[in-house]
């Protein structure tokens, strides 16, 4: 064999050599892929597949409550000025307007409706027509008459109270930014941080 085929022979070897070392690199790497590991993976490496993030944790329900209060849609604002004066005497109160993002209004208010000791639905002259508010206050009187609820209606308006509300003592609201406003307020302050004495008082 002259060295000019030896020299051919040699360059052919090495080719093959590199032809099947490529081939196998190249399935070695597709084996990790499939598999979902990537090149530099667990080592904080980057370049391949990384593992899908976790899911996020889905909101915490809001509560437990000392009171929540209940208003028709017309009665937002005077329900929210309510709320955050009880708030700002460091009770724990639940407006359907504070509910957090990612949160159902709905299931939050009926949770609310299971839990709290103290329920309040500010009155005005709207309602009783509102669909919403009716279903509350009935919630309400059925909570009141099975144990567990002080219920507590709230007028902003001169309107005479349905008959079942009217039977308690109503919070008088309709003044509000006055003497009487505040003391109505601590009032009901005053109520609901005293012992229970009944469950059905």
């Amino acid at each position: 064999m002259t060295g000019v085929e030896t020299v051919n022979l040699v360059i052919g070897i090495v080719s093959v050599i590199a032809a099947v070392a490529g081939v196998y690199f190249a399935y070695h790497e597709y084996r990790e892929r499939r598999s979902g590991a990537g090149p530099g993976s667990g080592d904080g490496g980057g370049g391949g597949a990384s593992e899908p993030p976790d899911p996020a944790d889905p909101p915490h329900r809001q509560g437990p409550y000392d009171v929540l209060v209940l208003y028709a849609s017309g009665d937002a604002d005077a329900a929210e000025l309510l709320a955050g004066r009880l708030r700002e005497e460091n009770l724990r109160v639940f407006l359907v307007r504070w509910v957090a993002p990612g949160l159902i209004p709905l299931l939050e208010t009926e949770q609310a409706l299971t839990e709290a000791a103290w329920g309040v639905l500010v009155f005005g002259s709207g309602t009783m027509v509102d669909l919403r508010a009716r279903d509350e206050y009935a919630a309400l009187l059925h909570r009141k008459y099975e144990g567990g609820l002080r219920f507590v209606p709230a007028r902003t308006t001169d309107d005479p109270l349905p008959p079942l509300a009217a039977i308690h003592q109503p919070l008088d609201l309709t003044r509000p930014g006055t003497a009487h406003y505040d003391r109505a307020v601590t009032g009901l302050v005053r109520l609901i941080r005293a012992p229970r004495r009944s469950a059905g008082a």
